[in-house]
């Protein structure tokens, strides 16, 4: 009887992260397409400093590399912040579980 109390506990943990795994790559998913939207309009909306690059001897490459070196400076600088976050959240785990979960 308590091993199939237990089985029953140990289904219903795992349903639910299932649920939450397909969760968190919907919100990651959804994420990604924010992220393209938020980039695709940037350029639109820099078309004319684009075009203006473009006139004063730019290449179309030299113009790309330019945009590629912008968003991976914005991705190295979003990559620190969640690093410094993930340390400093696990350096302060075991009084964030106790303040949320104990007292």
């Amino acid at each position: 009887m308590p091993s199939q109390v237990i089985d029953g506990l140990l289904q219903n943990i795992f349903r639910i992260k299932n649920v939450l795994d397909a969760v968190i790559v919907i919100v990651g998913a959804a994420t990604l397409l924010a992220l393209l939207l938020v980039f695709a309009l940037s350029l639109r909306l820099r078309q004319r400093e684009l075009q203006t690059i473009f006139k004063l001897g730019c290449s179309r490459a030299t113009t790309a590399y330019l945009l590629a070196a912008e968003i991976l400076i914005i991705g190295l600088a979003a990559g620190v912040l969640c690093l410094a976050a993930v340390f400093i959240v696990d350096a302060q785990s075991s009084d964030i579980v106790r303040a949320l979960f104990i007292n």
